[in-house]
Formats: structure tokens, sequence, C-alpha cells
């Protein structure tokens, strides 16, 4: 054999092993792309398992319910393609371990027969963020009991309505205009002009459902005839227009809230228990800076709830015993036999005693006063003692909203006592 045919023969034995050797390597990078893809498949799945779980429990535990062990591992792997799943619930929080397995491929060849990924997600009640809950006290008058009052007696703690399942569809544009009766009955259509709802009169006004909160210290001449202060009464339906002096005031909504203008902050916001019977402290005065920073802050066209208390005391209820029994006397309020909730007060007179949260739809916040309802009041002959500056908030009250203010509930809503989400 000479030397040229013993070189091919050596060739041809080192081109067997680099054909091997590449075999190898192609079943490697086909193992690693559909093995490594499946496996970074089960992540994303695993991922979005635990995320979807978490999330399912944490609105049974936040709603008050005692199975959102379950309700996770089964939203988890019933409903979002867990292989496993393992849910463990401390306070108000749920956090959910998800496993998403599969059969591999070439991994077989090592030894692998399945491919498996984990992932973990932690969801629950947190301070509600954004605009949510205002800290602006609303009075609640009580319906008449054989006196004569500024209010008819239907009223009550449930001031002038408007349907929100109908007046959502006008702010969200799924119609034109809106007919909404007065309170002589009369049906008049209403478009909105930016987050306003108003007719179109040659001076656009708002239907008379309307609220115009604004910043001053005068007393309703309803509240003291002898005062010959600000009638608020616009338009003689019995029903004050316009709210000022004693009836609003600025909350501090919890105990650790340093700054009321904390809550119209974009958050997050100290942890609030949407509850009646609670007392909370206030602020005397005029909060000026707390609306203009509602306004920079884009409050008007935002549903929030409002506190609304029954009875405010300047000294601290848990020792003067005169304050509870005026806040409960019943009647005119509905007869109470649990115990007040004293624990969000801060160390500050006047104190509020808050009997329920309603929703309100925010129309118009304005420094200036420069909102329809505020300027439309003003052209009226019993509004010409108002200031064209005054700061304003406009809005109306909501019903068929379903918020239902007892702490035995949770959070059935997402509107003010806790945001249901996803933990860093």
């Amino acid at each position: 054999m000479n030397e040229t045919q013993r070189t091919k023969k050596y060739e041809s034995g080192q081109v067997l092993i680099l054909v091997v050797l590449m075999i190898f390597a192609i079943a490697g990078m086909v193992s690693l792309i559909l093995d490594g893809g499946s496996i970074m498949s089960n992540r994303r799945t695993a991922q979005a398992a635990a995320d979807a779980g978490a999330m399912a429990g944490a609105q049974r535990v936040c709603a008050g319910y005692t199975d959102g062990k379950a309700v996770a591992e089964a939203y988890a792997i019933e409903k979002n393609g867990a292989s496993a799943a393992v849910a463990t619930v401390v306070d108000m929080t749920v956090t959910v371990d998800a496993t998403v397995e599969s059969g591999s491929f070439f991994a077989k060849v090592f030894g692998y027969e399945t491919l498996a990924a984990n992932a973990t997600a932690t969801a629950g009640c947190f301070g509600p963020m954004g605009k949510s809950v205002i800290p602006l006290a609303w009075n609640c008058r009580a319906p008449s009991v054989g006196e004569t009052g500024p209010y008819p007696e239907e009223y009550g703690c449930q001031m002038q309505t408007l349907s929100w399942p109908e007046l959502e569809k006008l702010v969200n544009s799924e119609v034109s205009s809106l007919p909404i009766a007065d309170y002589d009955g009369n049906i008049v259509n209403y478009h909105m002009d930016g987050t306003n709802v108003v007719d179109s009169s040659p001076m656009p006004k708002p239907p008379e459902q309307i609220y115009i909160i604004f910043d001053s210290a005068k007393i309703c001449l309803e509240d003291d005839p002898l005062s010959g202060a600000l009638q608020c009464d616009l338009d003689g339906d019995g029903k004050k227009d316009l709210q000022v002096g004693g009836d609003r005031g600025w909350l501090y909504l919890t105990a650790d809230t340093t700054s009321i203008g904390d809550w119209v902050d974009d958050g997050p916001h100290p942890n609030i228990t949407i509850d009646s019977h609670q007392w909370l402290s206030g602020k005397s005065g005029g909060v000026t800076s707390v609306l203009i920073k509602m306004e920079s802050h884009g409050f008007a066209g935002e549903v929030v709830l409002i506190p609304v208390y029954n009875v405010i005391c300047s000294n601290n209820p848990q020792t003067d015993s005169s304050c509870v029994d005026d806040a409960h006397d019943s009647p005119p309020w509905p007869e109470f036999s649990g115990t007040d909730d004293f624990s969000e007060m801060k160390n500050s007179s006047p104190y509020y005693h808050i009997i329920t949260f309603e929703p309100f739809y925010i129309t118009c916040v304005d420094s200036q006063g420069n909102c329809p309802g505020y300027e439309y009041a003003r052209s009226l002959p019993k509004g010409s003692e108002l200031s064209a500056n005054e700061p304003v908030i406009e809005g109306f009250f909501l019903s068929d909203v379903g918020v239902v203010p007892d702490i035995s509930d949770g959070c059935p809503f997402n509107l003010g006592n806790c945001t249901i989400s996803l933990g860093n």
C-alpha cells in the first residue's frame, strides 16, 4: 500500500469521527431549541397561572371569604394550565407557586423525561391608588321626625342621586345625550361638555341633582335664619344646592395620615377600611390647597367615595359619651347596638362620626369657580352673594353602584377601601 492510500484511509476515519461529533452537536442544538423553547413556554405559562391564581384568590380573601386558597389553586390549574399549584394565605395576601410540566424531546437522550418550570406570584389588598376616597366629609341630615327641616323627609342621608349605569353611558360617550327629570318632573336632554353634564341653554347648566361644594365659611340661611347669610337652596326644592360652613369639612382618613393632601396625591395611599360608625378627625376651616391639588391631579371625571357624617364633636368621643349618644340617637338614626371604631382618630379636634360612604361623580374642580353649576348659581337672584373666584367642586351623588359600607363585606368593590393587585 503506497503512502497516498494510507493517507486516504486515515482521513476517512477522521471524517467519520467528525460526522459523529456533528450529529451530537446538531442533536444538542435541536434539543436546546426545542426543549429550551418548551421550558421558556412553560415558564411563561407558569407565571401567567401564578398571577391569575393569586389574583383570583385575593379577590376572595379581600371580599371576606375563606376559600381563597382553594380558589387560587383551582384557578391556576383548571383555568390557566398549571400542572400543579400551591397557594398560601397570610392576612390579606395570597401567594401561589405554580408548576408547569411537559414531555421533553431530545432531552430524553440525556435522561430528562419531563421539562418543568416554576413561578411565584403574590396578590392582595393594598392601599388605594389614585382617586378613590376623597378626604371630604359630607353632612347627613336626618329625616325630619315631626319637625320642619330643610330637607324633605324622603331624602334623609340619601341625597338626590343620578343612576350611574345610565350616567356612565353618557360619560363614556355610549350615548350623545341623556334625558334627566328635574325636581318638578320636567325632562331635559343633557350632554357632555368635557367632564361636565350640561344642557343646551344659552348659559349651559347641569341637572338639578348637581351638588356644588365651595370653600367658604358662610353659614346657610336654612341653618341660621337670623344670620342673614347665604341661602343655599337655590331652586326651592328643599335641598341645599350649595354646601358651605358646617355642612362639609376636610378629613384625616387615617390616624397615620400626616397631611390631608396625602389623599389626593397619586398614591399609594394609607390603607383604609370602608366602615360605618367610625370616628375620624377633621380640620377646622377651609383647606384650599387640597382642592387646588385635586384640580391639578385631574379629579374631574372620576367616581370617588365621599365619607358622610351625622355628628361632629369638639370633644374626644372616647371620653365624652354624649358624642356617641348623639351619633346613635334613635330616632332619627337607625338603631345601632355595636361598638364604634376609634382606631383611626388623630389626636385633633373636631371629630366626625362617619355613618356611610357615598359614591360621587366629580364633574368639575376649579380653584377660581369656573364650573358650570357654580356659574349658573351666581346668575340666579339668590346667588348674588357668591364670589366670582371661589374654589369649587361639583358633581353628582350616584345610585345603583352597589357600595355597601360594611366591614363584614371586606372589599367587594374597587373604589375605595382597597386595590386588589399583584405585589412587587
